[in-house]
């Protein structure tokens, strides 16, 4: 079994930093996931709320009665590197951090997420984000709509992967007038553990991917994406693969830094 498999296909997800207020994150993407008719079992996350939208809310990661496959993280910094210390004893197998303020805002921020990376390399977890829209698998069997973007895409067979959480709200946009679905849908923000690469592989094994569309801003491991992606568009079951390639002028590096 792949790792990613408990972010693209978890049996159950914890929304830590689920809020009862419409409008913020932690309330929006908890609505989200119920909206979407998520195929698994969804626990909200909340020290100071009794329910979120009629279901019981849960003091910490540790009250969760059951397994947590999936933990989406919305809070800032020090309280999420707390909750993904209890999540590592929980047992999580997969996490995703939508909030911001870590390696984008400057030093302190780029130490806790070091912290937090080495904490989820030791206890073999992958981690997406931090400073993301969130992950979606509209898939029937699955239908988990994780991220702050309201649309549901159609179910369809392209996976796309983009670190700018701006762009995936257009694309979804686009994507809905135009009637065409997607087999996975990911946003990966600042690249603390899940990048491109992996993601690369993984849909590549993905019997319900097709095609591969990328946005990127950054490229730390090149040599090694040029390598793969060679291998993914040829040979045994080869898969189409678009990238388009952001900041290369000076305005667009800085717009990229922000994942705007």
């Amino acid at each position: 079994m792949n790792k990613l498999d408990a972010i693209f296909n978890p049996q159950s997800v914890a929304v830590v930093g689920a809020s009862t207020t419409p409008g913020k994150v932690g309330h929006d993407i908890f609505a989200n996931i119920l909206r979407g008719n998520y195929q698994g079992i969804l626990y909200p996350v909340n020290p100071n709320a009794r329910s979120i939208r009629s279901v019981r809310c849960y003091p910490a990661i540790p009250d969760i009665p059951d397994e947590v496959d999936l933990a989406m993280i919305i809070l800032p910094p020090p309280l999420a590197l707390k909750a993904i210390e209890q999540g590592i004893e929980k047992g999580v197998k997969g996490v995703v951090i939508v909030s911001a303020g870590f390696r984008e805002v400057g030093a302190e921020g780029r130490a806790i997420e070091d912290r937090i990376v080495a904490m989820c390399r030791e206890a073999d977890i992958r981690l997406v984000g931090p400073n993301c829209l969130g992950v979606i698998n509209p898939l029937p069997q699955v239908s988990l709509n994780a991220s702050f973007s309201a649309r549901m895409p159609k179910s369809g067979n392209i996976s796309f992967v983009s670190q700018s959480g701006a762009l995936c709200t257009a694309v979804l946009d686009f994507a809905q007038d135009r009637d065409f679905g997607f087999s996975k849908f990911i946003s990966i923000g600042n690249k603390a553990d899940v990048d491109e690469l992996d993601l690369l592989r993984y849909f590549h094994q993905d019997m319900d991917t097709e095609v591969i569309m990328i946005y990127l801003e950054e490229l730390r491991r090149g040599a090694e994406f040029i390598q793969a992606v060679k291998e993914i568009t040829s040979g045994n079951r080869p898969t189409p693969i678009l990238v388009i390639k952001s900041g290369r002028t000076m305005a667009g590096a800085q717009a990229a830094a922000s994942h705007t």
